[in-house]
């Protein structure tokens, strides 16, 4: 049986992708879809979306910022096989910020 955030929201990605682990509820916003969907092809798929959106107590958890912009549907982080080369090509698309934590190995980002 399928889950419930089982539906394709673009060449790339589907709902569950994004979804918050404690409730599978999912925002996100177009924007951040299309530029996603970009760097996905850039990097040909070799990237995987470890944190979309987070509703308040599962950011709570992770120890997010309180007005974490994962709260609103407008971040995610990421990890691939070469972080580098992924930072990269993020900082050209139309991201409003880009971060890499290189020693927590994943990417974030936010429009």
């Amino acid at each position: 049986m399928p889950e419930i955030n089982d539906i394709k929201i673009s060449k790339n990605f589907y709902l569950k992708d994004f979804q918050c682990p404690c409730c599978k509820k999912v925002i996100i916003h177009p924007s951040l879809l299309d530029e996603m969907e970009k760097l996905s092809a850039m990097v040909k798929g070799k990237i995987k979306i470890t944190s979309g959106y987070r509703c308040e107590k599962h950011n709570k958890e992770v120890g997010g910022v309180p007005n974490s912009k994962h709260m609103k549907g407008l971040a995610c982080d990421i990890t691939a096989t070469d972080l580098q080369e992924v930072y990269n090509i993020a900082k050209k698309l139309k991201f409003s910020f880009v971060k890499l934590d290189e020693k927590k190995k994943y990417i974030h980002m936010e429009v």
